[in-house]
């Protein structure tokens, strides 16, 4: 639009809504009944196109399949099927010391979850399985039910077979899973998608921030060979560094010696190698793969475990596991019941914003709704293979988006690639240190931790907003994930209701030879229409924030009701002395008392309301509606009490830009009543 540089002045005649509506022959929206409505909704949702959209939205591989492009996009799919193995191997056998579950169970979770979501899911570069976050939370319940001493990291048998009075992993990682898979597919069944609107970007990212800094700190019993042992329950940071330093004599310089080295090459290569490469062929190098090699090499020739005591994976048996129930125990459900719920909501929220970040990028619709489908069924169907909770692994998301690929056919090459892992060379692995893997966690999480930095940029941009990301960030750190989720979630929501409750308000002035009405407080050259006082309320209006849009109104036009006629009342009889003596309290916004020129005006001024300003009282309130978007009956009341009051003092109140709530202010009454 080009500038003239001049005013431009508008002219036009001014209706009220009704008298618009006779001008205009408006038209009142017909009422169906309810049979109408229901054929009406049989006719539309039974045809051939309805049914054939019904099946793209609730299996979305059939969309994407249909308009797949095999010259633009298998290749591409195919490479980054290997390239992001590559990475997930390692990365999930890291997750399951965070999970404290057998390594084997990490192969299963790069398969069984895919199998599902490639069907359901709507997120095409989702990379599905072991997730940090979602691995420490799983980790918390497990060594809530198990014993440490019964959670052999590298004994299968102690894995696998129960105690007298306790439960096993498998027992506790399928319950879960099925628990927050029947959670999710109800939310979808619910249409309860929106829920994630109520997760905010700096909520989720001062939560993820925290989780990973618990993750980093429960890795040094690994990484320094110390064997700290693992805690649940509140306060883990500060258990687990107590006894860290109780056993600093316990540790073994060798094993701390390794996870430095595979610490500093990872980081190395991250730090200087990877930014050319990934700018040149558009992916980062598989180092972890390579390190995880190495080592595993090292440690089978140098017989680590045998001559230094270093840990490792242990054993890794070479097949599928059978599909075996999960466990339907009353009390244990019972138990993981509120940890279920949080998982459920995790797994979700990051799903879903790495999908809406992918699906802006690349041009498709992500459906929230079809998410908690999709995940609650993979979920459910993992949870009959040994797999542990599962969600889009942001890491490995990002490699497979960074790598080309364009769908989930990334997936399948994927799935077939880790089948023949566990099929062919899972016990080559076994010899792999347990450090190892705690260099794999510690080094994968740099950029999450790094998002500490990430609180000054929601600081400035808002004040809310920072004390949110602080709140979930250091309620996560202080006590736990859980109750780090919980204060967040609620937190944040709290700052919702009070953003609603309270909406900015100003008075509106006009801009000389225009029509433009803008805030006298934020412009210089602006002034108000003599005689008349516009307010603008930046919000919906209900019963939560009544009084506060008569507050604010009281105070933005400089006077109440009650304070003029009492006002009045006292100057009708000639009290003026009475009213220097006992001034009336009431808050003077942005009237100025115009006169100046005598010690009698002086010492009236200097009463809140004083004669003068009584006698400049505007002769027309004006309420700008431009901004309510909605309004409920004890807003209407108040409205109609505030007509009544000031009509007692001879000020003229009007409504203006109300079309969004014009039909509900003529049920209330308050059309007419207005005039």
């Amino acid at each position: 639009m080009t500038d003239t540089g001049g005013p431009t002045r508008v002219s036009r005649p001014s209706y009220t809504q009704s008298g618009f509506n006779d001008m205009y022959v408006h038209v009142p929206k017909a009422r169906s009944g309810s049979v109408d409505v229901l054929r009406k909704y049989g006719r539309s949702q039974c045809s051939a196109k309805k049914i054939k959209a019904g099946m793209t939205t609730l299996f979305p591989v059939f969309g994407w399949l249909r308009t797949y492009k095999v010259k633009d996009y298998l290749l591409a799919d195919i490479v980054t099927g290997f390239t992001v193995a590559m990475f997930q191997v390692p990365q999930s056998l890291g997750y399951t010391l965070l999970a404290a579950v057998p390594p084997v169970f990490a192969l299963y979770n790069a398969m069984f979850p895919m199998m599902i979501y490639i069907l359901l899911g709507t997120v095409r570069q989702a990379s599905v399985g072991a997730d940090a976050i979602m691995s420490m939370m799983t980790g918390g319940v497990v060594r809530n039910l198990i014993p440490e001493e019964h959670l052999g990291h590298h004994s299968m048998v102690a894995i696998h077979n129960a105690t007298e009075g306790h439960y096993t992993v498998p027992q506790v990682t399928s319950a879960l899973c099925f628990t927050i898979g029947l959670i999710q597919l109800a939310f979808g069944l619910l249409n309860l998608g929106t829920l994630n609107v109520f997760l905010s970007e700096q909520m989720v990212n001062g939560f993820a921030t925290g989780v990973a800094v618990q993750v980093v700190v429960s890795q040094v019993g690994a990484i320094f060979g110390n064997h700290v042992p693992h805690f649940s329950g509140m306060f883990i940071i500060y258990k687990t560094i107590y006894s860290f330093f109780e056993h600093i004599h316990d540790v073994q310089w060798q094993t701390t010696v390794v996870a430095f080295v595979a610490i500093i090459s990872i980081l190395l290569v991250k730090l200087f190698l990877d930014p050319p490469v990934i700018r040149r062929l558009g992916i980062p190098l598989p180092v972890e793969l390579t390190v995880v090699v190495l080592f595993t090499v090292a440690s089978h020739y140098l017989d680590l475990h045998g001559n230094y005591g270093i840990d490792v994976v242990g054993e890794i048996p070479e097949k599928l596991p059978e599909p075996t129930l999960p466990s339907f125990n009353a009390n244990l459900i019972t138990k993981i019941l509120p940890e279920a719920f949080a998982l459920a909501i995790v797994s979700f929220s990051i799903t879903l914003s790495l999908g809406r970040i992918f699906g802006q990028k690349h041009g498709y619709e992500v459906n929230a709704n079809q998410e908690f489908l999709a995940l609650g069924a993979s979920h459910v169907f993992s949870s009959f293979f040994s797999c542990f909770p599962i969600a889009a692994s942001v890491p490995r998301s990002a490699v497979q988006e960074g790598a080309g690929g364009k769908t989930q056919l990334v997936s399948v090459v994927n799935i077939i690639i880790i089948i023949f892992m566990v099929l062919f060379l899972g016990h080559y692995l076994e010899d792999l240190p347990v450090c190892v893997l705690a260099a794999i966690i510690v080094t994968s999480l740099k950029k999450i931790v790094m998002q500490v930095q990430d609180f000054k940029r929601y600081w400035d941009l808002s004040r809310i907003d920072g004390q949110v990301w602080m709140v979930s960030f250091a309620s996560t750190v202080i006590f736990d994930v859980i109750t780090g989720l919980a204060l967040g979630v609620a937190f944040s929501l709290m700052t919702l209701i009070y953003k609603i409750q309270r909406p900015k308000t100003f008075l509106l002035g006009a801009v000389a030879d225009t029509e433009f009405y803008v805030p006298i407080k934020r412009y210089q050259m602006v002034d108000e229409v003599p005689g008349i006082k516009i307010f603008h309320f930046g919000g919906a209006m209900h019963f939560a924030n009544a009084e506060y849009f008569k507050d604010q109104l009281n105070k933005r036009v400089g006077f109440t009701v009650k304070e003029v006629l009492k006002a009045r009342k006292r100057a009708q009889k000639g009290s003026v002395s009475s009213l220097v003596k006992e001034p009336p309290s009431v808050v003077i916004g942005d009237t100025k008392p115009p006169y100046n020129n005598s010690v009698s005006d002086v010492s009236i001024k200097s009463t809140i309301p004083c004669i003068a300003e009584m006698l400049n009282l505007p002769t027309h309130i004006i309420l700008d509606f431009s901004r309510v978007t909605f309004i409920d009956g004890c807003s209407v009341n108040v409205l109609k009490q505030l007509k009544r009051d000031y009509d007692s003092i001879d000020i003229k109140l009007f409504i203006a830009s109300c079309s969004s709530v014009f039909n509900f202010l003529h049920k209330g009454g308050a059309v007419e009543l207005l005039g």
